[in-house]
């Protein structure tokens, strides 16, 4: 008893008088009552030990830990602009967008989203050429969360934080920035039935297209021939196709923003036009090869254009080769969170209802409504 009173003062619990003390180690001993956390904790400083070591663990018992007092912390000051803050937050931005296409948005939003306060703090304070680069850094982080919640699927959210790194753009005076992010817009304004404003979009993208690096204006072109698909104009979406395609082929003379611009990206993006277009052959055959040569890192793309390709496969009724690829779709799609897959997914299953009773369709369709919610 005298432990457990020098172990109640060090924790700051309370004891009973020594008397009901001893009618309750009494009943502890003889297991007629089980100690509640306030006497483990106390046990357990006793003993110098843990609650596993002294039998007193159960599955549903608390953390010796929550009993530590939480101590009081300083008001932080601002952060100090200097060139090390901003050389971490790029060198955390070049991991995040090289963990992005393997993992999905999920896990990556909130660890994004962490660091807009620091970097909206230092573009308040910084002056001078560090203003310039936190700028650029808010441009960078901005994009990036708008394409990780257009991949979630929150269209507002993605075109909100696109918007944002416009702003940025614009300060900065940056014409290839500004493109990019025009043709990200596009994206966005495409993937939501919008095709006249994506086309918009991605014109304003183009004005000046001799002043942009090759890969840069090859996915501006991307987006105009997305635009042009959904337009039914199948023509002009050709053109932009092939011009894109010629210059994806050429060695990269900017590799910060577009990276993922491979021909392999193009011939997956030329294949989702000629689906808009109801040419599901001429989309099986440049998915397919596309497939072939397919950047392992790139997972997530991978996953979209199998979903693709199930699609293809599904117009043309070949229903064996529309379960393999959208099953591997799925699994790429439960891996890395895309919403995008999943409404590609979706769009599948429109054009599989005719076979919606054989076993492996049933399956699929009871798998993506589990992932859906539904």
């Amino acid at each position: 008893m005298d432990a457990m009173e020098d172990a109640a003062r060090r924790l700051d619990a309370a004891l009973p008088a020594r008397s009901s003390l001893k009618t309750q180690i009494s009943m502890f001993e003889n297991g007629r009552r089980a100690p509640g956390s306030d006497y483990q904790a106390i046990f357990c400083e006793v003993y110098q030990a843990t609650r596993i070591e002294l039998g007193l663990a159960l599955e549903t018992a608390p953390s010796q830990l929550e009993s530590l007092p939480t101590l009081p912390s300083p008001r932080a000051l601002s952060p100090q602009v200097n060139p090390e803050v901003l050389s971490y937050l790029q060198s955390v931005f070049v991991q995040h967008a090289q963990a992005e296409p393997l993992v999905g948005p999920r896990f990556l939003v909130p660890a994004v989203q962490s660091q807009v306060p620091l970097i909206e703090q230092l573009c308040k304070d910084a002056a001078g050429s560090l203003r310039e680069e936190a700028v650029h850094v808010g441009a960078r982080y901005s994009e990036f969360l708008g394409w990780l919640y257009q991949d979630i699927g929150d269209s507002q959210a993605a075109m909100l934080w696109t918007n944002r790194a416009l702003d940025y753009a614009y300060e900065l005076d940056d014409a290839v920035l500004s493109a990019y992010v025009f043709q990200r817009r596009s994206n966005i304004a495409a993937e939501a039935g919008q095709a006249g404003y994506a086309m918009g979009l991605a014109n304003a993208a183009l004005r000046e297209p001799r002043k942009l690096p090759h890969q840069v204006r090859a996915v501006a072109l991307r987006a105009r021939a997305n635009a042009y698909a959904q337009l039914g104009q199948a023509d002009e979406c050709a053109r932009a196709i092939d011009e894109a395609r010629a210059l994806a082929g050429k060695e990269a003379d900017d590799t910060t923003l577009v990276a993922y611009c491979t021909p392999a990206y193009i011939d997956m993006e030329a294949a989702n036009c000629a689906l808009q277009l109801e040419r599901p052959q001429e989309a099986v055959r440049t998915l397919e090869a596309s497939l072939t040569r397919w950047p392992a890192e790139q997972q997530r793309d991978r996953g979209l254009c199998l979903a693709r390709l199930a699609t293809a496969y599904a117009q043309l009724q070949d229903v064996e080769g529309a379960h393999a690829a959208a099953s591997q779709a799925v699994a790429i799609a439960q891996s890395t969170g895309s919403a995008r897959i999943l409404a590609e997914l979706g769009r599948l299953q429109t054009h599989l209802a005719p076979w919606r009773k054989l076993v492996e369709i049933a399956e699929l369709n009871r798998l993506l409504g589990s992932m859906k919610g539904d």
